[in-house]
């Protein structure tokens, strides 16, 4: 078990500020321009005051013309379109876990890196038990507590809490306010809505879907959407 973001104390939020100093900055874009990737532009320049490690060059994005301004930094490109010689690293700000694994998938053979963005507020109880893969994102006000395990290109978003011995796969998506109870489970690709608490020991198949604000005491299958108190399997048609 690791930790793999940048540097900060033990047990508590990361709340001093940093001067930047001549170190030089990664240049990064954040793919995605939409609310999500504005939240992850401010998550950044958050975690620069405190540590100044990203120099964001823009915005990739397929559906945005090139040179748009969002936020005060320009749309620089659609995907295919980006040099790993003039971008170093990828974010990959999109709330859709399948979305966001096929667009990983389309660079992941180029030579670009995949950084962990975390914000200063982030409270890792027990630094040294914690891995957290490649690319993810965990938003302010989350508390993740002992051996915890995060996979590659995970999004966590705002105030989420994360109990011991709880695993999540890569390109599982969190939505605000999510409380996984000590044990629990997500397989690949699993979207918990916004305000949803998974009971201790409780497994998520691969890329189900969990609506907002349920609870769920139970084991949910693959590919399947529950919602609900407690929360029950719904029919697509429904």
């Amino acid at each position: 078990w690791h930790y793999c973001g940048p540097e900060r104390p033990r047990g508590s939020a990361m709340n001093t500020t940093l001067r930047p100093d001549a170190m030089s900055l990664e240049k990064i874009a954040i793919v995605g321009a939409g609310g999500l990737g504005r939240e992850v532009l401010s998550l950044v320049r958050n975690a620069n005051e405190y540590q100044p490690r990203f120099d964001v060059v823009g915005f990739v994005d397929d559906n945005i013309p090139k040179g748009t301004p969002v936020n005060g930094i320009p749309v620089i490109g659609k995907l295919d379109d980006i040099d790993p010689r003039e971008v170093s690293g990828l974010v990959f700000a999109v709330g859709n876990s399948k979305v966001r694994k096929s667009l990983v998938e389309r660079v992941e053979n180029k030579s670009f890196n995949f950084p962990v963005i975390l914000h200063p507020s982030v409270i890792l109880q027990d630094h040294d038990r914690i891995n957290i893969g490649r690319g993810s994102i965990i938003a302010a006000g989350t508390v993740i507590t002992t051996d915890v395990l995060i996979g590659d290109f995970s999004l966590i978003n705002l105030t989420c809490t994360i109990g011991h011995d709880a695993k999540l796969g890569a390109y599982c998506s969190l939505m605000p306010s999510v409380n996984i109870s000590g044990g629990a489970t997500l397989e690949e690709g699993v979207f918990v809505g916004t305000g949803v608490k998974l009971i201790k020991a409780t497994t998520l198949g691969s890329f189900c879907t969990i609506g907002a604000g349920a609870v769920v005491n139970t084991d949910v299958p693959a590919d399947a959407t529950f919602a609900g108190v407690p929360a029950k399997p719904i029919s697509p048609n429904a």
